[in-house]
């Protein structure tokens, strides 16, 4: 398997946090609430700085953000849209394996 370069999994963690976010009635002092009452320690200048691209953070950071986001969809009983590191990985994986290049 080969190793995705960390911008380009930053860029699929943005992507992937604003989409869930821009699918969800939440706005960003909702979504900081529900990901710090999950444990998260980022500000939330930090936060906005992940969604809009700016911040690189942890696996386990954009997980829990993520989290906070799919919880609010399965209350709503909806699927969990928003995807955890680790399928970001396997799709940035796979897609460099197929030679496939995604506009991002």
């Amino acid at each position: 398997m080969s190793e995705v370069s960390r911008p380009a999994r930053s860029v699929r963690s943005s992507t992937a946090l604003r989409a869930g976010l821009s699918l969800s009635d939440l706005d960003i002092d909702e979504l900081w609430t529900a990901y710090f009452g999950l444990g998260g320690s980022m500000s939330m200048k930090e936060l906005v700085a992940l969604v809009e691209g700016r911040l690189v953070v942890s696996d386990h950071e954009h997980d829990m953000v993520a989290q906070a986001l799919n919880d609010y969809f399965t209350a709503k009983g909806q699927d969990h849209p928003v995807s955890y590191a680790s399928d970001l990985e396997a799709a940035a994986a796979e897609d460099v394996e197929h030679g496939v290049h995604r506009e991002r």
